[in-house]
């Protein structure tokens, strides 16, 4: 069973896991910036010795067919092609960060789970690295020599829209209220949410400042009832109190699938999940 030091790793703990090996790449991106904004902030300051990511180059495939999305997978070929590129070592483990509510790392963290890779996410991103006194640098590493990485994709859940359809299992809308209720939609062309999803929005996950809580505290937010035979007994809710009108027993036998409007945040929830055992869908 996936734990929560399997996806997360603390800044305390990141010093001594690169010099065992482990490779840092810089993630940061938000939705709607423009092309070349996140390598911006890169190059303004980053961890010491971190290779920038690009999500869309590498961790999004070509969104030529509307149906496909606005953040549709990557085919194997382009993220190894993308990943070679700067040089990382799939016989190595990988530590990815972003920045608070950037929702970056938890998509990059999916996604090379999904291509085979040993991924955990630097609980708290930059910010905490930051705040803990350590220092930033603004150089780029010299040139990698990676070549085009073999993978084989296929490694983590997912689901299609016939797939979907026919889910019996627990379905969780990560996007913001309004726009499960279909009261607002700035991006996709239409309102609402998938017939029988539960809304958990993905801003109630982390604290201010990009911190994943306690087990404990994310079993509340997902309004698990007590007992859960999904986890272990040390995780269950301190409170009976629930913000949601519904409660979601996640047991082994129930499928869980997550959802956002094109496949970003909703990777950060599945992270979120995976530390408390469960295993999401995409």
């Amino acid at each position: 069973m996936t734990t929560r030091a399997d996806v997360l790793i603390g800044v305390e703990d990141l010093p001594a896991a690169l010099a065992a090996g482990a490779q840092l790449l810089d993630v940061r991106w938000s939705l709607g910036e423009q092309p070349g904004t996140g390598f911006g902030r890169y190059l303004q300051g980053h961890l010491p010795g971190a290779r920038f990511l690009d999500l869309e180059a590498v961790l999004t495939g070509p969104t030529v067919e509307a149906t496909l999305g606005r953040h549709p997978l990557p085919d194997v070929l382009q993220l190894g092609a993308g990943l070679g590129a700067i040089g990382v070592d799939p016989a190595r483990p990988v530590v990815v960060y972003d920045e608070p509510g950037s929702y970056a790392a938890g998509r990059a963290w999916w996604v090379l789970r999904w291509a085979g890779l040993d991924v955990r996410v630097l609980d708290g991103g930059i910010r905490a690295w930051v705040a803990s006194g350590r220092p930033l640098e603004t150089d780029e590493p010299g040139a990698a020599t990676g070549a085009p990485l073999d993978l084989a994709t296929g490694q983590l859940p997912t689901l299609d829209a016939d797939e979907v359809a026919a889910f019996d299992g627990v379905l969780i809308d990560v996007r913001a209220p309004e726009r499960f209720r279909g009261e607002s939609e700035p991006i996709d062309p239409r309102a609402g949410h998938i017939p029988g999803a539960l809304n958990r929005p993905v801003s109630g996950f982390w604290d201010a400042d990009g911190l994943l809580p306690p087990a404990h505290e994310l079993v509340e937010k997902l309004a698990l009832p007590t007992p859960s035979s999904a986890l272990p007994e040390e995780v269950a809710p301190a409170s009976s109190s629930s913000p949601f009108p519904e409660e979601v027993a996640l047991r082994p036998s129930r499928r869980v699938a997550v959802y956002c409007g094109s496949g970003v945040s909703a990777a950060q929830v599945i992270l979120a999940l995976a530390s408390l055992g469960i295993d999401a869908a995409l």
